[in-house]
């Protein structure tokens, strides 16, 4: 059988980098030679940088057009590949195979990705969060770093969405969105800082291009392991 790429030791340690990042988080903010940024630019830039993402993250979940080259034979020619997707019917971004009932979920007969649905609804509640954000609505309150570490828990912990399946799937894909606003915002408040959130917001990118990884290395392992449709 082909060796998966990236390696399971590739990704563990992807994912031990991830959690190092964010761990170093706290430290940065509260340094005591930290410099505070009070311009007002500050807030309306990164969250205009931060709903960017999420609106790219949105158009995705409606064209996930690269979902079905991963559902392929590795070292397959571009002919093949294009035989082997087109002969294969999908339904909620994945192939009709039992082994990816666990990546969709019903509505009213109709399928739909779990990861994907995640991730849209906590994209939408993640820019109303940034919205409000930037406009100033929310200010800082006691226990903000215990609230900045339950956003880094929630991205972190939702990594592991590749093993789950059907609705818990869908909100782990949302906690995990909605937990990388709450870091966003709770680092500005905190730090004041417009590099520190630049590092967060390159922090965040780098997780869910994880999270993408992750799913792709999973559903490549499943595809190789089963070898019935392709």
């Amino acid at each position: 059988m082909p060796q998966l790429v990236p390696s399971k030791f590739l990704l563990l340690f992807l994912v031990a980098v991830s959690v190092f990042g964010f761990v170093l988080v706290p430290f940065l903010v509260l340094q005591p030679n930290l410099q505070v940024d009070s311009s007002s630019f500050r807030r309306p830039f990164v969250g205009a940088l931060y709903s960017i993402v999420c609106v790219l993250g949105i158009v995705a979940v409606f064209y996930p057009s690269k979902c079905r080259l991963v559902f392929q034979k590795p070292n397959a020619s571009p002919v093949s590949i294009k035989v082997s997707t087109s002969s294969v019917g999908f339904s909620g971004h994945h192939p009709n195979c039992e082994k990816f009932s666990a990546n969709r979920i019903t509505i009213r007969g109709k399928a739909f990705c779990s990861a994907c649905s995640g991730l849209l609804f906590g994209a939408i509640a993640s820019i109303v969060g940034i919205v409000l954000f930037s406009l100033g609505f929310l200010g800082m309150e006691a226990g903000s770093l215990w609230i900045l570490a339950g956003g880094d828990v929630l991205m972190v912990v939702g990594l592991a969405q590749v093993k789950l399946g059907g609705y818990i799937k869908m909100a782990m894909n949302a906690l995990f969105v909605v937990g990388s606003c709450i870091s966003l915002v709770v680092t500005d408040l905190v730090g004041q800082n417009l590099l520190i959130d630049l590092y967060v917001l390159g922090l965040i990118i780098y997780i869910l291009w994880l999270r993408i990884s992750l799913s792709e290395w999973n559903n490549k392992r499943i595809c190789m392991e089963c070898r019935h449709c392709i």
